[in-house]
């Protein structure tokens, strides 16, 4: 019965080849969707699980209350590796890790990395096989280990072992390290992973004269198996004490072991946190992503199902007549929709691996691949997934459809008012859930181009930058650089606006407050451009003064409650009393233009990093060519990293338009779904309506009176669904910017991205049908009349 079953359901599929192919489609592409989305959440569900003692692998962390605000750090205190280790016997091993930014120079390229500062028992702790070389290579600080794609990036057509490797860390220490070990290719599903990795050796600038102030990236702890971690946790307040005396402003409130393997809940807001933990907003995002897709390729295939009911009307009565029972109808009605089902899931998983595993792995930092031989619970997953998408896309057609009775069938009395109200309420839930995808995908763009158009409080249109690697550089080149006719001014920076900053702690009348901290030259706000609002910028020649005084912008003095006049106002700042000498007006030092209280603080020449060169306008490539031939002059063995400050935040704006194109995918393939049923849809619906059609033209009705009449119906369940998602994504929008401010700044979206996207949407919806309606305006009467009897 089986075979017979199927073989109907082919014959089947064979004579309505176009409502066929709209369902394949639309299945397939919803299909390839939740497969994407089944990858990317599987591993962030699994996150460093692969690590064979992961489940007794914990990371040491602290918490502190900030300002009656309790918060958790990952950044443990680098003494308690060694003490932990010493004094409990339960614990098996500890391993120490640091991570420090780093720049290479490398085939006249500049690249920023990070290195990996790790004890030589870290390969015993966590599962990184070797693809070359050996663990003992971190008893060596001269040695390095590199990630598989470090290995390809850097030495693509060679043998990476035994090559010299310079790199120049964020103390501007040039060091020369040679590769003796390549790791194998990390899983898809890793969190805690690392690109350069060297021994915790004390020779290394970043590791010497560590105490109980010190903090490192990370502190892992390996227990022993049946060893208990509450029993450890609870043993920790000697070393809460010894902490708290080396800082009394900052004390700590308690420890807390959070496992690799099964992270707390809330391991997503912990500060500073070494391995990446999954967020629930993620989980929610991407599922309802999928949800999205698949519900409105089932509501195309439940519509364009029901429109061609009345196809098998008598196919449906003979089989009953013939003594079909009705479970023998939905038997063969579901293998029908299950053998549908079975080719969108093929096509599915190629449109998966040829474009959408491509497309998410291009936008994010976490990579996924199908890997179907080699995955079991993806077997189970695809085989869940095609069971799901044949029940929730067919049963209610089928429970519909045999239903009817013979009698009923062959008199012609069946009613399908029903049908046509399911019909309707499906296609605006359809088209609403198009509307709100396309409607989010250009709220994306119209964001990423309002941040990038965003006022900067400055003009960085002529300002270069170069990133300096010895403190010593800067004197000389600033002496050359200012001799140049097309040079207006020079300075430099510790911390450069829109490239680095530190956020520290600012005692305003008693009261700890945040704010970012900039240790720029005295000169550096003129040179920049930025603009004063209260006060004086720094003097270059009072020196003594400077050290005391600091610039403040003006969200600094609105969050931070600062009283007029706020010049001459004392605040401390790293242990030290420092006055406001001057406000400068608000500055960008973020992608999105969002507002922090800023301070700028003058910082030594000797601590510069950066030399910024104020140019007349559109004397930029000139001024690039005299910085490249200066350099090379007195550094000949390095390549000069710079950039004009109008690219400095280019890396986010490229992020952001390969997130709004991203999404404009989705929405487009969204719309693509639903308009493709609305074009099955329309289609059977212009057929059952062809007589009628023809009568009214043999009345005098006219051709533009004809589209009107039959796309009416469409045209009022549109503007529906157009009105409900309209108003479900204004104020699920306007609630997001609310909780996402300090990240999205002062952005207003307006009425411009509902405009463009109800446009897009109601555009695509009429050529979908388009074609199908001027046929049916322009019928011939004598084939539609006629009596085929």
């Amino acid at each position: 019965m089986l075979r017979t079953y199927f073989l109907l359901a082919w014959r089947n599929l064979l004579a309505n080849k176009l409502a066929s192919l709209i369902n394949i489609v639309g299945l397939s592409i919803a299909v390839a969707c939740s497969i994407t989305v089944f990858l990317t959440l599987r591993n962030f569900w699994t996150l460093d699980d692969f690590h064979a003692n992961g489940d007794r692998i914990y990371m040491l962390e602290y918490v502190q209350k900030h300002q009656d605000e309790t918060r958790t750090f990952g950044d443990a205190p680098a003494l308690m590796a060694n003490a932990l280790a010493a004094d409990f016997p339960q614990v098996k091993h500890t391993v120490r890790v640091e991570r420090e930014n780093v720049t290479v120079y490398r085939n006249e390229s500049v690249i920023s990395e990070m290195i990996t500062y790790a004890d030589a028992n870290f390969f015993d702790v966590f599962t990184f096989p070797l693809a070359q070389g050996s663990p003992a290579a971190l008893r060596d600080p001269s040695a390095l280990i590199l990630s598989h794609d470090m290995a390809l990036k850097y030495f693509p057509d060679q043998n990476p072992i035994g090559q010299p490797f310079t790199v120049l860390t964020g103390s501007r220490e040039q060091k020369q390290f040679v590769v003796r070990g390549v790791a194998a290719d990390f899983p898809d599903n890793i969190g805690f992973k690392f690109a350069l990795l060297t021994g915790y050796h004390p020779v290394h600038t970043a590791l010497k004269n560590q105490d109980w102030s010190s903090h490192i990236s990370a502190v892992f702890v390996e227990l022993h198996p049946r060893a208990n971690i509450a029993t450890l946790a609870r043993q920790m307040k000697p070393y809460m004490a010894r902490y708290n005396a080396r800082n009394p402003e900052k004390p700590i409130e308690s420890f807390v072991f959070d496992n690799l393997r099964q992270p707390a809940q809330n391991a997503y807001d912990v500060d500073r946190r070494p391995a990446e933990a999954n967020h629930p907003l993620i989980s929610l995002v991407f599922g309802a992503i999928a949800l999205v897709m698949m519900a409105i390729s089932c509501v195309n295939y439940v519509n364009i199902s029901l429109g061609g009911v009345t196809r098998r009307l008598k196919e449906i009565g003979m089989r009953k007549v013939l003594g079909g029972t009705r479970q023998q109808l939905i038997g063969q009605f579901m293998i029908e929709n299950l053998l549908l089902c079975a080719f969108a899931l093929a096509f599915g998983l190629l449109i998966t691996e040829l474009f959408l595993i491509p497309l998410f792995n291009d936008i994010m930092t976490m990579t996924i691949s199908l890997n179907v031989g080699q995955n079991g619970t993806l077997w189970v997953f695809l085989i869940g997934l095609l069971l799901f998408t044949a029940v929730v896309s067919g049963a209610y057609p089928a429970l519909y459809v045999s239903a009817f009775r013979p009698t009923v069938v062959f008199a012609g009395k069946l009613k399908f008012s029903d049908r046509r109200t399911v019909a309707r309420v499906l296609l605006v839930g359809q088209f609403a859930l198009a509307f709100i995808a396309v409607i989010i995908g250009v709220a994306l763009t119209h964001a990423g181009k309002q941040w990038q158009n965003i006022d900067w409080g400055y003009t960085p249109d002529n300002a270069l930058v170069l990133r300096l690697t010895d403190s010593t550089q800067y004197t000389i080149l600033k002496n050359e650089l200012g001799q140049l006719p097309n040079v207006r001014a020079v300075s430099g920076a510790q911390s450069h606006v829109g490239e680095s900053m530190n956020s520290q702690s600012v005692w305003v009348g008693g009261i700890e407050k945040q704010a970012l901290v900039f240790d720029v030259g005295p000169d550096y706000p003129q040179t920049l451009g930025l603009k004063l609002a209260q006060g004086r910028f720094f003097d270059p020649q009072r020196r003594a003064e400077n050290t005391q005084s600091v610039l403040v912008n003006q969200t600094f003095v609105e969050q931070h409650g600062l009283k007029q006049p706020v010049v001459g106002q004392s605040m401390r700042l790293d242990s030290q009393l420092v006055t406001v000498a001057g406000v400068v007006q608000d500055f960008k030092w973020f992608g999105s233009g969002a507002e922090r209280p800023a301070i700028l603080r003058p910082a030594p020449e000797s601590r510069f990093t950066y030399l910024i060169a104020d140019f007349e306008p559109g004397r930029g490539p000139q001024v690039a060519t005299a910085v490249t031939r200066i350099w090379k002059a007195h550094v000949p063995t390095m390549t000069p990293s710079w950039f004009y400050q109008k690219d400095v935040f280019e890396n986010f704006n490229t992020t952001s338009r390969k997130l709004s194109a991203g999404f404009g995918v989705l929405s487009g393939l969204a719309l693509l779904i639903a308009c493709m049923g609305l074009y099955g849809l329309a289609t059977q619906h212009f057929v059952r309506r062809i007589k009628e059609v023809s009568v009214r033209k043999v009345l005098g009705a006219t051709v533009s009176q004809v589209i009107l009449l039959v796309n009416r119906e469409f045209i009022s369940l549109l503007l529906v669904a157009g009105g409900l998602a309209n108003a479900l994504c204004f104020t699920g929008i306007q609630l997001l910017l609310q909780q996402t401010q300090p990240f999205t700044g002062g952005l207003q979206l307006g009425v411009s991205p509902y405009l463009v996207a109800n446009g897009v949407v109601l555009l695509t919806a009429a050529l979908a049908v388009s074609v199908q309606s001027w046929k049916v305006a322009t019928v011939k009467l004598a084939e539609s009349l006629k009596n085929p009897d």
